[in-house]
């Protein structure tokens, strides 16, 4: 036997290898026609379609298919085609929201957010959609969050409406720099953003697959993000209407800016070291309460609309945005700063008192020039009689009224027997 030949076994297995070689390369180019094609079937611009990856196609995909059957009610035919001016329209919203729109399913992946996010986080539309939310933003709220995508239906159709908003803060990774530049995302920061929208169920058009089985309802969170601007990269100068503040960790004046005079009749040495509480109206406190603990939680927050007491009776409608200022050194919180806007024109209901503070200025005693106070309070032996003492007094009517004791004076008592 010739050893120089050829094993017969060698040589077909050689060419059973080269034929599968030669198949998984027909199959990976046919694979790559595939994607190319579907690539190009996403509504996105080419320069970015043709530059995604497989992973990044099918998330894409994915989440097109989603938004496409979202959108599929009774009403999409309407909606087909868009007019020149509901495109012109559409972002008109976008430059007009202070944020970006974003839309979870009930797992809490991003179907979709809005192309605004990237001036907002630094992050693509397209580096986010098909991302689970939760591989974005801060571990500690993640539970808030699993929350925030929970529907409980309610029994009554008003408890179904309130079930349904919802109004949180969150911390999301941002790769913006404070100077506008981007960075890794291995190297960003947590923004906090105030997230406001409402939980939309969509029924099925026709309640049905194709299996004949009853799909489920589907839910979705909608939500419009809007980040809280740090009090050091405010850019618009402040109007007549918004005033600084600085607070101590309890929450006490520590510093006013001298617009708030004007605006609420308060001096700004009047409120340091008081309590902020003191000028809340007593109906927003438990809301403004929430709001704090969520600033101290998280390091930034909105109040909402809320009242605050004017310094003669009455209140003003005040939103404010409140930041944790920490120490460069040591990372620890140091103070809180706040940008107060005044949403009133002016005081509301002025002529109401709400708190006791209010009425310090009506229980301080009346002066005036003309009573003379030595000639009134003399020595009761220097008093010829009662009657003497009568006949001062209503001489001068308006001394009248020191003779009553304001809250919290002491009273003394007055020995009007002559000596």
């Amino acid at each position: 036997v010739d050893s120089s030949a050829p094993n017969p076994h060698r040589v077909s297995s050689e060419r059973r290898k080269e034929k599968s070689r030669d198949a998984a390369r027909c199959r990976r180019s046919k694979e790559s026609e595939v994607f190319y094609e579907l690539a190009h079937q996403l509504p996105l611009p080419h320069n970015v379609s043709s530059h995604l990856d497989k992973a990044s196609i099918m998330r894409l995909t994915i989440s097109y298919l989603r938004m496409r059957k979202l959108l599929s009610t009774e009403e999409a035919g309407d909606m087909e085609e868009e007019s020149e001016m509901d495109s012109q329209l559409n972002s008109f919203y976008l430059k007009a929201l202070d944020g970006f729109l974003m839309v979870l399913s009930e797992d809490g992946d991003m179907i979709y957010l809005s192309e605004n996010v990237n001036k907002c986080m630094g992050l693509t539309q397209f580096d986010l959609t098909g991302h689970s939310v939760f591989d974005f933003t801060h571990p500690c709220d993640h539970e808030e969050m699993r929350e925030m995508l929970t529907y409980r239906t309610g029994s009554l159709k008003k408890a179904k409406e309130q079930n349904s908003e919802r109004s949180f803060f969150l911390r999301m990774k941002c790769t913006l720099t404070s100077r506008g530049r981007t960075v890794n995302i291995k190297s960003a920061t947590w923004k906090v953003l105030h997230c406001t929208g409402h939980i939309q169920v969509y029924e099925s058009s026709d309640g049905h697959n194709n299996c004949g089985y009853k799909e489920p309802p589907m839910t979705y969170l909608v939500l419009i993000c809007e980040p809280i601007p740090h009090p050091s990269n405010i850019e618009v100068p402040l109007d007549s209407k918004t005033f600084l503040s600085r607070h101590s960790l309890d929450m006490k004046f520590s510093y006013c800016d001298e617009r708030i005079t004007e605006l609420m009749g308060y001096q700004p040495e009047d409120l340091l070291g008081r309590s902020v509480y003191e000028y809340y109206h007593a109906l927003d406190s438990d809301h403004l309460t929430k709001t704090h603990h969520d600033l101290f939680a998280k390091g930034q927050a909105t109040t909402g609309q809320y009242r605050m007491l004017a310094k003669k009776g009455g209140f003003v409608w005040v939103e404010t945005q409140a930041t944790v200022i920490y120490n460069t050194k040591n990372s620890q919180p140091q103070c809180i700063v706040c940008v107060n806007y005044v949403l009133s024109s002016g005081v509301v209901q002025e002529d109401l008192v709400f708190s006791l503070g209010q009425t310090e200025s009506v229980l301080k005693p009346l002066e005036s020039p003309d009573v003379e106070m030595p000639k009134i309070f003399t020595k009761a032996e220097d008093l010829e009689s009662s009657n003497t003492l009568f006949e001062k007094l209503k001489e001068e009517p308006e001394a009248l009224t020191l003779l009553a004791p304001a809250a919290g004076d002491t009273i003394i008592s007055l020995d009007f027997t002559s000596s």
